[in-house]
């Protein structure tokens, strides 16, 4: 699917419940993309008609319908492996109910998606569940759902099992306890490497972004030969994000700001989309080279894409934001922050990025630490200002380098603007 200059849908709350965690839609949703399939319906007047009027079902059963049309050309045996990683998402996989508002049932969800996508056709498929020390006891509940289902193709794996490790990436992580997001999605992509996959691919454990879109990904890896394929949610007509998650709160502006300042190429925007594939040798040799293992791993792994030299994929994928959940709020604003600038230094230094050295001195000097972060936070909560007007979020945005230096270095100094 192409990228879209149109305004932006944005779904309202009890919109985003359904797409989540409704049955109900999910099985609308299948029914819908495989009428466009049979009738080859492909213009999007008579896709929003058979969507009747529903602007992000439309959008959605679009990208599945496309999904769909390419799998079902595969000649060959292939076979995918898909991992995701579990920290405190007790919640979101299990079903939607009155006492579980934020339910998902998200393992049944990928599993009922991926056997829709790839019904009777050669493609085989495997989930690889990787607990990141979720303390509420998440593998465990996958387990059971597993259990119950009598499901075979479903791996479960603890980080900790693998560690310590002599092999390459994991050799370089010195436990379990060090890992947020990345060494669990290394390590479950390098078993599934090691099975044997063809592609393996991640992706998160919320019903965020629909399974049945990796039919794109296949296109552009079995069908053109590229070596990855990563995932871009700001390229549809869906908005990325919820106005209400954390990410987007006031005071986190005045950071988003030193981050585009900071200047570095990346191939996209939206580089932390949680939904990348790769060809399975490909694989195996970017694996050799990461040593991130928190929330910037998925900068290290685009590092590796952008200097690799290999032909890489940027796929459109619908996406609609489950943020109630998000570990964002758990691990709070100040340590995720903390996490980014210094992944951002690092990756910039380590895959030698053209970036801006004023900005990258910056954060090195007044934003290195968890202290420092927290108090430009305080700050900028209570308002950041230019000449005694506060600042919309659009402005600090815009705002010149030497505005940002010196408005950062006045909160650390005073407390105030």
């Amino acid at each position: 699917m192409a990228a879209t200059s149109t305004a932006k849908i944005v779904p309202d709350n009890d919109y985003v419940v359904r797409f989540l965690g409704s049955w109900t839609y999910r099985a609308n949703a299948f029914r819908v993309a495989d009428l466009l399939v049979a009738e080859d319906i492909t213009d999007r007047t008579s896709i929003l008609g058979v969507a009747k009027g529903d602007d992000v079902l439309a959008e959605l059963v679009a990208f599945l319908a496309d999904a769909r049309r390419f799998v079902r050309t595969i000649d060959r045996r292939l076979s995918i492996g898909i991992v995701f990683a579990v920290w405190k998402e007790v919640r979101r996989l299990q079903p939607y109910s009155a006492d579980n508002p934020t339910g998902e049932d998200a393992l049944r969800a990928k599993v009922a998606e991926l056997e829709w996508l790839f019904r009777d056709t050669p493609v085989t498929w495997s989930i690889y569940i990787v607990d990141d020390e979720c303390p509420d006891g998440s593998l465990e509940v996958a387990r059971t759902i597993v259990d119950e289902a009598g499901w075979k193709n479903i791996v479960l794996l603890k980080l900790r099992d693998a560690l310590p490790s002599s092999e390459l990436p994991l050799s370089k992580l010195d436990g379990a306890m060090s890992s947020t997001k990345g060494g669990a999605i290394l390590h479950g992509l390098q078993r599934a490497a090691k099975d044997g996959h063809d592609y393996v691919m991640y992706t998160d454990c919320d019903n965020s972004n629909h399974l049945g879109q990796i039919g794109l990904f296949l296109r552009e890896l079995s069908g053109k030969g590229k070596k990855a394929a990563i995932g871009d949610r700001r390229a549809t007509r869906i908005s990325e994000w919820q106005t209400t998650r954390e990410s987007e709160s006031y005071a986190n502006y005045i950071l988003k700001r030193v981050h585009a300042l900071l200047d570095f190429d990346l191939l996209l925007g939206d580089v932390t989309c949680p939904f990348k594939m790769f060809e399975r040798e490909y694989l195996l040799g970017l694996l050799e080279r990461m040593d991130v293992f928190d929330f910037c791993v998925d900068f290290d792994i685009v590092g590796y894409l952008k200097t690799s030299g290999a032909p890489v994929a940027i796929v459109p994928i619908v996406s609609v934001d489950s943020d109630s959940e998000t570990t964002w709020i758990a691990l709070t604003n100040v340590k995720v922050w903390w996490q980014k600038l210094h992944g951002f230094i690092y990756v910039i230094e380590k895959y030698k990025l053209a970036h801006n050295e004023n900005a990258a001195s910056l954060v090195r000097e007044k934003l290195w630490t968890q202290d420092n972060i927290r108090k430009v936070l305080e700050v900028a909560a209570g308002g950041v200002t230019s000449n005694g007007r506060r600042l919309t979020a659009e402005e600090q945005l815009a705002m010149p380098f030497a505005e940002v230096d010196g408005w950062i270095r006045s909160a650390l100094a005073t407390g105030a603007t």
